[in-house]
């Protein structure tokens, strides 16, 4: 067994506590992490990470910082969690280790929010592409040239994982350098691909260190740490808007013999310690658009339209179910006389019903039987 996190159990406990105006809850988590390099402190670190993270994610929370845990876990240290509400205690209930695997539960009180968003529970598709290197020559260790065609793959397992508000809607098989007219790279990818945000990263750092034994510990082998550094670049597909705009960097042990190719498609990198300490990003990132787009409305695109029906791009992997109201409308750019641009929200008087459903698409006509005219492709449609 060589998985870096594993998710052990999610078991919600509803030990009501002392009479709160907001009532507290107990969640009871496990995670699992491998030992590298017999160092079982950070292994139990990271598995309390994974096991309170799964706990947050399952109760809807927010944590700013994490009080110091029994038995020497996490001491002196802070964790960030984005999510929606407060965590009062965590406590460990248990550690277990089996071979270089350990597993840790604990138990955390958490306090719900008292003010959630009102935001549409569909799902926000979002839409990328394969990640450029910047430089290639630090792709030579290890030959990874291909590490910008399997990130994207991972990232998809990220948010089916992570993710309660968005999915990947599709990796288009091209590269895209982020550049200075990111607002019209996003919308016309938006507008090809169908996605309502537009995800543009590029890999500017899987640099190397190398540190040679000392002359007392002749008979090791060099040691090689390597970085990962993936600048993001999350854009409104409709607008253009930089809704997040930052690099996600780690870096970790370099595992394999420095004159092997390795494969970045292959379980044994994305096992390593350094695939693992990636993947740990890419969570981080898919959360961090999670909770960015979370209280943002779910938009759909209008694919054909007819005096009597429309098709839309979101369907049952959106959340769409028969019957759902939805809300026809443009979006028009203008400039103010500074040169500034501005949007205006043009909504149609009729609304439309679900009419017909499938994975990714539906049909909508309109409620009261009126003709659905002046609407053209790639108008918007949104559920308020």
């Amino acid at each position: 067994m060589n998985t870096l996190f594993s998710l052990l159990a999610v078991a919600l406990s509803l030990c009501t506590l002392c009479s709160f105006q907001a009532q507290a809850i107990w969640f009871e988590a496990s995670g699992q992490a491998v030992v590298h390099n017999g160092d079982k402190r950070h292994a139990r670190k990271m598995a309390t990470q994974e096991a309170l993270k799964q706990a947050l994610m399952f109760a809807g929370a927010r944590v700013n910082s994490v009080q110091q845990l029994v038995d020497g876990l996490l001491q002196d240290d802070r964790l960030e969690v984005r999510a929606g509400g407060e965590v009062n205690k965590v406590e460990l209930i248990h550690e277990n280790y089996q071979g270089d695997i350990v597993t840790v539960a604990i138990r955390a009180d958490i306090f719900p929010q008292e003010s959630q968003c009102r935001a549409s529970d569909y799902q926000k598709s979002v839409v990328t592409t394969w990640f450029p290197i910047r430089n290639k020559q630090q792709a030579t260790l290890g030959q990874l040239y291909n590490i910008g065609k399997d990130l994207p793959r991972q990232l998809h397992r990220s948010f089916s994982a992570t993710s309660q508000h968005a999915n990947i809607h599709s990796v288009e098989n091209f590269y895209v350098t982020p550049g200075n007219d990111l607002s019209r790279q996003a919308t016309a990818l938006a507008r090809k691909a169908g996605g309502q945000f537009v995800l543009l990263a590029e890999i500017t750092d899987i640099s190397n260190q190398q540190s040679d034994p000392s002359m007392l510990a002749f008979w090791k082998d060099s040691e090689i740490n390597r970085n990962f550094t993936l600048d993001v670049h999350l854009i409104n597909g409709m607008t253009g808007e930089v809704l997040i705009s930052q690099p996600f960097h780690t870096q970790s042990d370099w595992p394999f013999d420095p004159h092997n190719t390795v494969d970045t498609a292959s379980n044994t990198f994305w096992q390593s310690s350094y695939g693992s300490a990636i993947r740990q990003q890419l969570d981080d990132l898919a959360q961090r658009i999670d909770e960015e787009i979370a209280c943002l409305p779910a938009h759909g695109r209008v694919l054909q339209s007819s005096h009597q029906q429309l098709s839309i791009d979101i369907g049952k992997a959106h959340g769409v179910s028969l019957g759902d109201r939805l809300k026809v409308f443009k979006l028009n750019q203008f400039y103010d006389p500074m040169g500034n641009s501005h949007y205006q929200y043009q909504v149609h008087p009729v609304e439309v019903q679900v009419t017909r459903l499938s994975l990714r698409s539906s049909v909508v006509e309109s409620v009261n039987g009126v003709p659905l005219a002046n609407i053209q492709p790639n108008d918007f449609v949104s559920r308020r």
